[in-house]
């Protein structure tokens, strides 16, 4: 069964969000058309900047999260460094690991995943956001009615003729041989295309490709034997189809639906979003330079949220950040030289706008203090406990892990000084937990009792129960 929208993306994760992008720009297109000008250049420009400030509230969170990981990293290194020799089956030390790596993150009001959701969100918006510009005309209606006159051609001329069944081979064969490909899975899969399939194999049709299928040209290749040059059977059905005289009533007055795709997909004058910039030296190629440079600028920009003072020594996520830095403006340039100068456009002003956000999304975050940034999360997390029905001493709680887990610096060092060279049970008893204890924590932990109370007690030395 043929659905009207076949050409729209079916994942059922990111379908959802591609549907209301898709809304979006086919309201933007609708816009640019009444103001006299249609053009998808434009339309990709202006959709980025709505669905860029669609997404700040998720930018911010994410942000947000990046501060708070970084303060804290620093502690949560020294608990790893603390029980760095321990032996990964003794199953007491790797709990007590746990419970005071949570213990710092509910000092700060965090999650080990809580920075990773709105990205992971982010990432699915901008897959969703790939798919549509990459099928515009599954979702601007307007832009899907130009390439009809062609698909309806074909179906109408092919039918009872002996091209009827061969018509999408021959097509599939042209596709290869431009070096275009179809993203839709079901129309790369299907033997027989209908009318939106056909425009799905129309809407990739780059500026040479709708001149070689308009002027009915065959595929040749050259035979060194008789050095000459002949059809090339690797697309014989190509070659069938395009010189006959059903494929000549197909391509009949279709020069002004060309002239109109090509004039809606335009950018730099003469050339199509369609076009990939390539190598040579043309004014496509400042897509793949300016993606480049502003990737550079957006990711050092990025960084500058997770250095703070002391922490940037000692935080280790911005070494990876800096290798970032040098590679990923490398990669996003070659893509843009390889891909469709829409994906590029698309991500030229994707980095603008993010480093405009950026910029005072830092101004405003060095104003915040990561104490400002901690309450509100407890306050949240407290909010959402209530409406579990979850009752909680949420300022004992806060204030044992605060005063916790600022002693586990001052731990870890204590033990990389005395226990170099020493097995692990040469602890000082300050440093130990009483077998009492261990027993307790397990006991709490089987019976779902685990909480915070109980990651305080392992602070608290022997030689305080012994009085």
């Amino acid at each position: 069964m043929n659905l009207l929208f076949l050409t729209q993306v079916s994942n059922p994760i990111l379908a959802p969000f591609a549907w209301v992008m898709g809304k979006i720009l086919n309201l933007i297109y609708l816009l640019v058309d009444k103001l006299g000008i249609p053009n998808i250049a434009i339309c990709i420009i202006l959709f980025t900047i709505v669905m860029k400030m669609l997404t700040l509230p998720l930018t911010i969170k994410q942000q947000k999260s990046a501060k708070v990981s970084a303060k804290m990293q620093p502690e949560i290194q020294a608990i790893q460094e603390k029980y760095r020799g321990i032996d990964r089956s003794d199953r007491n030390a790797m709990m007590r690991m746990t419970e005071e790596q949570q213990a710092v993150y509910r000092k700060y009001g965090s999650s080990p995943f809580g920075g990773c959701l709105p990205l992971i969100l982010m990432f699915i918006i901008i897959f969703a956001l790939y798919n549509v510009i990459y099928a515009i005309p599954a979702y601007v209606k307007p832009v899907k009615e130009m390439y009809k006159p062609v698909s309806s051609a074909i179906l109408d001329e092919v039918e009872g003729t002996e091209f009827e069944e061969t018509y999408t081979k021959a097509l599939k064969e042209f596709l290869t041989h431009e070096r275009l490909s179809i993203r839709s899975k079901s129309t790369n899969k299907a033997e027989k295309w209908n009318e939106n399939q056909l425009i799905d194999a129309l809407s990739v049709f780059s500026t040479s490709a709708w001149d070689h299928f308009l002027n009915c040209e065959p595929i040749y290749k050259e035979d060194k034997v008789r050095e000459t040059i002949v059809l090339d059977e690797n697309f014989e059905h190509w070659n069938a189809f395009c010189t006959s005289d059903v494929f000549k009533k197909i391509v009949e007055g279709k020069e002004d639906a060309k002239k109109q795709i090509l004039r809606v997909n335009s950018i730099f004058g003469k050339y199509s979003v369609l076009d990939p910039p390539g190598w040579k030296l043309t004014p496509m190629l400042l897509i793949p330079i300016l993606s480049a440079l502003l990737q550079f600028l957006q990711t050092k920009l990025s960084m500058a949220v997770q250095k703070s003072g002391d922490d940037k020594k000692k935080n280790a996520t911005p070494g990876a950040m800096e290798g970032m830095l040098k590679i990923m403006p490398i990669i996003s340039g070659i893509f843009c030289v390889i891909f469709p100068i829409g994906v590029g456009l698309y991500w030229v002003i994707n980095s603008a706008v993010s480093i405009v956000q950026q910029y005072f999304i830092n101004k405003r975050l060095d104003k915040i203090s990561i104490d400002d940034i901690v309450a509100a999360n407890e306050a949240k997390e407290a909010e959402r406990m209530k409406k579990l029905g979850i009752v909680s001493n949420s300022n004992t709680t806060s204030n044992i892990a605060r005063t916790n887990t600022k002693t586990i610096s001052a731990i870890a060092a204590n033990n990389n000084s005395s226990n170099k060279g020493k097995n692990s049970d040469d602890r000082k008893p300050s440093q130990k937990i009483s077998d009492r204890k261990k027993d307790e924590l397990s006991k709490n932990a089987a019976e779902g009792k685990s909480n915070i109370s109980a990651i305080a007690n392992l602070f608290r030395s022997d030689d305080e129960e012994d009085k």
